[in-house]
């Protein structure tokens, strides 16, 4: 993250700019590009004239059916991407066409002839392709803006028909739509379809019908959960619905052959009493007689697994010198045509087939995603060979994927003229034992110039770094559940996963030097596609801290047990739990939902155990030790929800709120250790204040000497999202929130959580983005300007626009990153 702060800021211009922008976009005639005697599409509505079983019906895929919708919306009701396409001039786009296609032309001529020459020298000769036409300035608006809607009669005739079919298939076999059209004064029109629904038709009877008995009597055997329901409201997706059900059932009960098409329905519907009668049916298959010039029934067959092979890499490009790993037995047989190895457990752990079983579509699938989600294979395709007997061969094949990668980062840093650099190498390894073990080692380091917390007067700012930073990280996967595999049904889990952390960092300033050692164990639990639990019983944190003499004295003189627990040794004995759902996809168009909470809690443990057994207190810190060091005692719990909805292919607002509260406990019961605390304010949170520069509450001071952090936070973020061009993307956002004291602080009383004062201590930020995606990553720069800020004088107004001084308290901030926010 990179922070830039704008020191020489005009608050009037920019809010001019801003107003001239708005007055730009809002000054263009809406209905500019709307030919004479047309109309500009404002609204369509979709009514029930009656009421009667409207419920059953479903207006979002009404309005789905709709051949004519008014144009994209943003914020509720302004149409930007009209107005940003009536910015164009037609005229000038023509004219600016046919003076590119004239010099395109002209280069293609000069290809043509190159191309022509160079063929009679050298007939193998690879010619030159032709240059297409660059687009001009004029059609990449038009290409990211939106054309008008124009009214079209034909597609409101043709909507009405679509309306009417899909009230068909849901039962209203009679339904009545009109419309009703209202011309605007400003050349715009509204269209209202009005839907009146007579009585729907009921299923009356349900019969199955099938030649083969052992068909026949599965269809009996679920026949409880059939989507087809007596005295049911007749509905052709349920028809659908029965059709998957029944396929899915006997593709995993042996029938390899077996598809949807062999079932068909006959429907007998009664007007009079409004019912519908339904056949399900099975058809054999149908074999040409040739010689009788006729169709042969052939009956349905099982299928058992007799053996699956396995294939690792391309035969054809296997060099015969090379050294062929071969293991093969009564149902396996693995063959790799690659370097790389891959012992034996990791195709008995990850493929379910077991010899003599029915095939089961359901047990192909499941090996498939538990191939994948290995990653050591890049493509996995399974197929399968009948033989006589109703057997089935399984074939196998996998392309492996890259074994290592070694990846470099630099960034650069700049935060209120103190600047400095920090790099990374990662190196990573995906099957380091042959077994699917993982491992990932990290190596980090910064050098910053920082301020002296001793240096009231900023005299001491140096040209040269002074803070060093320095650590490397390992973790390391198992491709299993050590210790509790065999617990229930974990073993069929797909992408079982255990995980070893380890990390040690050093970070040396003019004030002071840490240490941090920290060990983790815990299991990933994938529990589905979306849905992942995160179990870490044991994690331990050793933080280490030497502190010069004047910084101690200084710390020692404010007497505050928040700035003291940052600077003191601590142990973190604990657990972290967390329960993750994730709906997200890469479609814009659709709404999705990301939801993670997590649980923390350390010293519970050993402070009951040290109770149990009466141990000494360290008299110096009245509290009991592990490792010869005060250990943290506190509970811990965070939530993050996020709502993307989908505007458009490239556009959607995505809405966030973020909560969470420590609760520090008796043995360290003065402030959670430093490294739990919560912040707000950086490129991913508040984005108008720089991390760690806001709160707690309403508490404020001169000059921010320490980072601010608190035992309670709470923040929100809306942000609109939308294409400029191909590659730039803009967003639009507004952050709130801030962070809170659980406990009363006599040189911060103002940060105490306090329910009556919540909304006055909440902080609002607003501001543009823009983002360079270059789809596999996104460089993004985010302008924030706090809107509201309650960290100031008493006597100065929170708000910015009654603010006096507003250069001091509501400067904007440039921030830098790389990928979304959130």
């Amino acid at each position: 993250m990179n922070i830039v702060r704008i020191t020489k800021y005009k608050f009037l211009e920019n809010f001019i700019f801003s107003y001239l922008f708005i007055f730009i976009f809002s000054s263009c005639s809406i209905t500019k590009h709307v030919p004479e005697d047309e109309f500009l599409l404002r609204k369509v509505k979709i009514e029930f004239l009656n009421s009667n079983n409207s419920n059953t019906i479903s207006k979002e895929e009404l309005y789905d059916l709709l051949l004519q919708k008014p144009n994209r919306k943003v914020f509720s009701n302004f149409r930007f991407y009209l107005r940003l396409y009536n910015l164009s001039n037609q005229q000038r786009i023509d004219q600016k066409i046919v003076k590119k296609q004239i010099k395109i032309d002209k280069v293609n001529l000069k290809i043509k002839q190159q191309n022509r020459s160079s063929l009679i020298l050298d007939s193998n000769y690879i010619q030159k392709p032709l240059k297409e036409r660059k687009l001009a300035f004029g059609e990449r608006i038009q290409n990211t803006g939106e054309a008008p809607v124009i009214y079209s009669a034909l597609k409101l005739n043709r909507t009405k028909e679509q309306l009417k079919n899909y009230l068909f298939n849901k039962g209203y076999f009679k339904n009545e739509i009109t419309d009703s059209t209202t011309v605007l004064d400003n050349g715009q029109i509204d269209i209202q379809y009005f839907i009146h629904l007579r009585e729907p038709m009921y299923l009356s009877s349900i019969k199955y019908q099938c030649p083969e008995i052992l068909i026949s009597s599965y269809l009996d055997s679920i026949e409880s959960n059939s989507f087809l329901k007596k005295g049911a409201i007749f509905d052709t997706d349920n028809l659908v619905k029965e059709r998957n059900r029944i396929n899915d059932f006997l593709t995993n009960s042996g029938f390899y052959n077996f598809n949807k098409e062999f079932i068909y329905f006959d429907i007998d519907t009664n007007y009079v009493s409004k019912t519908v009668n339904i056949t399900l049916g099975i058809q054999n298959y149908k074999k040409i007689d040739k010689i009788n010039n006729s169709f042969q029934d052939l009956t349905h067959k099982q299928f058992k697994i007799s053996k699956v092979n396995i294939q690792i890499g391309d035969s054809s490009k296997f060099n015969n010198i090379a050294k062929l790993d071969s293991i093969e037995n009564s149902f396996f047989k693995i063959v790799n045509y690659q370097p790389i190895n891959f012992k034996s457990k990791v195709f008995k752990n990850s493929i379910f087939f077991k010899k003599d079983d029915y095939y089961k579509k359901s047990v192909a699938q499941q090996t498939y995603r538990s191939l994948i989600s290995l990653g050591l294979f890049k493509y996995v395709n399974i197929s399968f060979d009948t033989l006589k007997d109703n057997k089935l061969v399984g074939n196998i094949e996998l392309t492996p994927s890259k074994t290592q990668n070694l990846s470099l980062s630099l960034d650069g840093t700049n935060n209120e003229r103190l600047f400095g650099f920090q790099g990374g190498i990662d190196y990573f390894h995906n099957n380091l034992f042959h077994g699917g073990e993982k491992i990932l080692i990290s190596l980090k380091s910064s050098f910053e110039i920082q301020l002296l917390l001793t240096d009231s007067k900023e005299t001491g700012i140096s040209n040269k770094p002074n803070t060093t930073e320095f650590g490397p990280e390992f973790h390391f996967y198992l491709p299993k559940y050590l210790l509790i595999n065999k617990i229930g049904n974990l073993r069929k889990h797909i992408n079982p996963v255990t995980e070893f952390t380890g990390a040690f960092n050093i970070q040396d300033r003019p004030d002071y030097y840490r240490r941090n050692q920290e060990l983790s164990f815990g299991w990933v639990f994938h529990e589905n596609k979306t849905t992942t639990w995160h179990i870490n019983p044991l994690l331990i944190s050793i933080v280490d801290i030497e502190i010069n003499s004047d910084f101690q004295n200084q710390i020692e003189s404010y007497n505050d047990q928040y700035i003291l627990s940052s600077f003191q040794d601590h142990v973190v004995a604990g657990g972290v739990f967390s329960f993750e759902y994730n709906g997200q996809n890469l479609s814009y168009n659709s709404n999705s939902l990301y939801f993670k909470t997590t649980f923390e809690s350390a010293g519970g443990t050993l402070f009951n155990f040290h109770e149990l057994i009466n141990k000494d207190k360290n008299p110096l810190t009245d509290s009991y030790d592990f490792l010869g060091i005060r250990y943290a005692h506190f509970q811990k719990t965070t939530l993050d929800l996020r709502y993307y909805q989908g505007l458009s292919d490239r556009s959607k607002i995505v809405y966030r709120i973020y909560s969470g509260v420590g609760i520090p406990k008796k043995n360290l019961s003065d402030a959670l250790p430093f490294e739990k605390s919560f912040f707000a304010g950086g490129s991913n949170s508040l984005r108008a204040w720089r991390a760690r520069s806001l709160g707690p509450g309403s508490y404020f001071e001169d000059s921010t000497r320490y980072d601010k952090i608190g035992d309670i936070k709470f923040e929100g973020n809306v942000e609109a999202r939308f294409p400029i061009s191909k590659w730039i993307e803009g967003a639009f956002f507004v952050d709130f929130g801030n962070i809170w004291l659980i406990g009363y602080d006599s040189l911060r009383p103002e940060g105490k959580f306090n329910w009556n004062n919540v909304l006055d201590d909440i902080a609002i930020g607003t501001g543009f983005g823009l983002r360079l995606n270059f789809e596999f990553f996104i460089l993004r720069a985010d302008l924030a300007i706090p809107f509201k800020n309650p960290g100031i004088p008493k006597d100065n107004n929170q708000w910015i626009f009654k603010s006096e001084k507003r250069d001091d308290h509501f400067s904007p901030l440039l921030n830098l990153g790389i990928g979304y926010p959130f």
